[in-house]
């Protein structure tokens, strides 16, 4: 005789199934609540390279976040707007400077790569700890940090001064060697010249570039580096130079101008398409984003006009680099400067949403976006110096 009750039978999914082959194809709203569950699946949804690698596979939101300069040390403020889904890595595991150094300037991002300018402290404890484990970092130096593998390379000096210098990297093309490019200077009467000198990673050497231009001496400020890929560009108004180290050619363009700005500032960027972008720093609270077409010419996006704060308390603002889409991001700073803070405004709702505080406010420091999901994509290909 049959029981009153059927067996049972309860199938188990193994966890690093539902770890990794279903919850990443989840979406974010989702993941977004279920990272209240649990500890683990919070650390997995928001921390976890595997979880990241196989969520970018399958579509998911590309999550980023910005890295800039607290001290001397590198800090990162990951995007994380309410209703939407960020993974970003922890500041423990995302960098640690060489033992014996501290950190001057971020100047670069790339595709995984951080390029550093870096020196000795002062101590001679740490300057000979420095020696030690990197001899070639004598005095200031520049240093490669690969977020990937997390391994760091310094670079070789030159007998020229290397003060502009760009980070190209392009892992679809080349995934085993970076360049980097080093714009030279020289005042020739009302003319300056240009030429360049590139180190390559695989020959760990610094050559001097063929090419050469000449233009109008203008009163420029400090040049605004952006890299982007293989090709990194120099700005100060009112020209943008460029150098595309897997073509193998250089140029220069004027950037957009509008009447009446003097001395206004652009701020180089470019979408997840790689177009240029310039970001137009205006008077009375105002920016204009431009993007370069297919025929090289300039083509206005959007101009905003009287640019709305968060509260009262903030009224300086600085626009950084225009990654596309409908949002602007930008740094604001109160009125004594006692505060500076992460903001994002919506070009189509036109809100302002407040992302999170920085670090060490005054005087504030290069602020630049990191795309981690794309990072995270980029897991097995390592940089390598021959």
């Amino acid at each position: 005789m049959a029981s009153d009750r059927d067996d049972v039978i309860v199938a188990r999914i193994p966890s690093d199934v539902v770890d990794y082959k279903i919850l990443p194809r989840l979406p974010y709203k989702s993941l977004s609540r279920f990272k209240c569950i649990c500890k683990k699946w919070h650390h997995l949804i928001s921390h976890d390279i595997v979880f990241a690698h196989e969520q970018s596979r399958h579509g998911s939101p590309i999550s980023f976040g910005y890295v800039y300069q607290h001290k001397q040390s590198i800090d990162f403020i990951p995007i994380d707007i309410p209703g939407e889904l960020n993974v970003c890595i922890t500041n423990s595991s995302f960098f640690s400077l060489p033992i014996g150094a501290e950190c001057i300037r971020i100047t670069a991002v790339v595709d995984g790569l951080l390029l550093l300018f870096l020196q000795r402290k002062s101590d001679e404890q740490n300057d000979s700890m420095c020696s030690i484990n990197y001899p070639d970092a004598i005095g200031k130096f520049h240093y490669v940090w690969n977020l990937v593998t997390k391994e760091g390379h310094v670079i070789p000096k030159t007998d020229r001064h290397c003060w502009f210098v760009g980070l190209a990297f392009d892992p679809w093309i080349t995934p085993a060697c970076y360049k980097l490019v080093n714009l030279v200077q020289r005042r020739k009467g009302l003319r300056e010249e240009f030429s360049f000198d590139v180190y390559s990673s695989r020959t760990r050497k610094w050559t001097m570039s063929d090419h050469k231009f000449v233009i109008p001496k203008g009163t420029r400020t400090l040049w605004n580096i952006f890299c982007a890929g293989r090709i990194i560009y120099w700005a100060s108004n009112p020209y943008v130079l460029w150098f595309d180290v897997e073509k193998d050619v250089a140029g220069y363009t004027l950037l957009p101008q509008l009447e009446a700005l003097g001395g206004s500032r652009h701020v180089l960027g470019a979408t997840n398409d790689g177009i240029l972008t310039s970001t137009h720093m205006l008077q009375h609270s105002a920016i204009t984003v431009w993007m370069m077409s297919e025929d090289g010419d300039w083509v206005k996006k959007v101009s905003l006009e009287n640019v709305p704060t968060v509260s009262s308390e903030f009224k300086l603002f600085i626009p950084l680099p225009f990654t596309g889409g409908d949002r602007i991001y930008m740094e604001m700073l109160s009125y004594c400067m006692s505060k500076r803070i992460l903001v994002c405004y919506n070009i189509n709702t036109r809100e302002m949403t407040m992302i999170g505080e920085m670090k060490d406010v005054w005087p504030p420091s290069k602020c630049l976006y990191i795309d981690y999901n794309r990072i995270a994509r980029l897991g097995s290909l390592g940089v390598t110096e021959c």
